[in-house]
């Protein structure tokens, strides 16, 4: 704000760009975006998404540090008047390579010239300073540490007050230690755990294991689809703790993110194809000694298409397949129940079940009062498998309807409504120290 502020005065401050340095998920960019608003300034913002050769950086960026702006609503305002254009470069440490060609020399320019204030926000501030120390002279640094534990714990408490999750306190404190002070981490581990249901418990975390799995997984990756040494692609594997099925899926999310050429990107897939085919007839026949043509085929055969090396960066992402599995798994859960009570009904198989008569008795279910009030009784239907049926909560006048003022549903929505007032009053007394006996 110090900074910020030095803008409305007769002349800018002495440095004219701010570089914000810090872990993934500290509230880097999330601050830069905050400033802008709080100080009225309309935001130009370049991520590394986007093409940030000499080039584009002049046309988006260049021109913007020097011209005159607009407002909100579209009116000309010129810099001199004091309206201000905040310039953002994110992941400004990952400019390199053959398509950034000249940007980090561009940038360096850009921020001499600036009439307008720049952000660029980095990971690795040492590593933009190796490269360009004339550039890091330039600019002005401010440097964020993770967030505080018990921080993420209160951001969690109150999303899930706003979301009506109620939990076990063991839960948020896990989810905030495993995130290290990455606070976007927390956010998308809750996001998981909670997918699907009302209370999250401990249990619940053991869909977090493939958390872990990144640090090791992503250099496997790099290996394999940017570096250019398939036997050094088909060694990268060899100290990995992964199932065969599992990286194909890794390699298979990634390959698009990083071969750009369309014949590359046929020949990948089609290395990986017959990798998925030598698997398949691994859980067929038992036969694992195809296990080395699969790992051969989606490590070397899949590093070996590339027609010239590869540079620049591709940012590598979580397989989505597993994120919607994850995401899916209490609703998957609950249609697996009712499909085996469904064929224990009508004496099938419960994958039968859940895939020939699941979807039409849910039709059924819904919108047919006579057909659904048979079925609560000839399956058995408990209230909250009801509730699931319908999309409802257990205590919904639909349920009600079918249960009358029955016991179990009354003492099911108190216990409820208490546990919630018990988490509650958790939350406002500190934990407890343990003492020796009980550790």
């Amino acid at each position: 704000m110090e900074w910020a502020r030095k803008w409305s005065e007769s002349s800018p401050p002495e440095k004219k760009a701010v570089i914000l340095s810090g872990k993934p998920g500290v509230g880097k960019t999330s601050a830069a975006l905050a400033l802008a608003n709080d100080m009225g300034w309309g935001v130009i913002e370049m991520n590394a998404s986007d093409e940030r050769n000499r080039e584009a950086i002049q046309r988006l960026v260049g021109r913007s540090a020097v011209d005159d702006t607009f407002t909100s609503e579209g009116d000309f305002v010129p810099y001199r008047h004091g309206k201000r254009t905040l310039l953002i470069l994110d992941e400004a440490d990952n400019v390199f390579g053959k398509e950034d060609r000249g940007g980090i020399l561009e940038i360096k320019n850009t921020v001499e010239k600036t009439r307008q204030p720049m952000i660029l926000i980095v990971n690795d501030y040492y590593g933009l300073k190796n490269r360009s120390k004339s550039l890091s002279d330039l600019l002005m640094k401010i440097e964020f540490k993770p967030v505080d534990k018990g921080d993420i714990i209160q951001l969690l408490k109150k999303i899930c007050r706003h979301r009506n999750i109620s939990y076990e306190t063991e839960v948020l404190n896990a989810i905030a230690g495993r995130s290290k002070g990455d606070v976007r981490s927390a956010l998308r581990d809750l996001q998981t755990v909670s997918a699907g249901v009302e209370r999250i418990a401990i249990q619940d975390l053991d869909v977090l294991g493939y958390r872990d799995r990144e640090a090791e997984i992503f250099p496997t990756i790099r290996k394999i689809l940017y570096d250019n040494d398939p036997l050094d692609a088909k060694e990268s594997i060899r100290d990995l703790d992964e199932e065969p099925r599992n990286l194909i899926t890794w390699i298979g999310e990634n390959i698009p993110r990083e071969y750009k050429d369309p014949l590359e990107l046929s020949r990948g897939f089609d290395f990986l194809s017959k990798a998925d085919i030598y698997l398949g007839r691994v859980r067929h026949s038992s036969y694992y000694r195809f296990w080395a043509y699969t790992n051969d085929l989606m490590t070397a055969g899949v590093c070996s298409v590339k027609s010239r090396p590869h540079r620049g960066y591709s940012k590598y992402a979580f397989p989505t397949w597993i994120r919607k599995m994850f995401s899916s798994k209490g609703r998957r859960t609950w249609i697996n129940m009712m499909s085996y009570k469904l064929a224990r009904e009508t004496h099938t198989t419960t994958n039968r079940a859940r895939n020939d008569i699941y979807p039409f008795f849910t039709v059924l279910f819904l919108e047919d009062l006579e057909f659904r009030k048979s079925m609560v009784h000839k399956l058995g239907l408990k209230p909250d498998e009801t509730a699931f049926l319908l999309d409802t909560k257990i205590w919904s006048p639909e349920v009600k309807e079918l249960y009358g003022k029955e016991e179990e549903v009354v003492v099911r929505t108190v216990k409820k409504k208490k546990e919630l007032v018990v988490e509650e009053k958790k939350e406002e007394k500190p934990e407890k120290q343990k003492t020796l006996l009980e550790f």
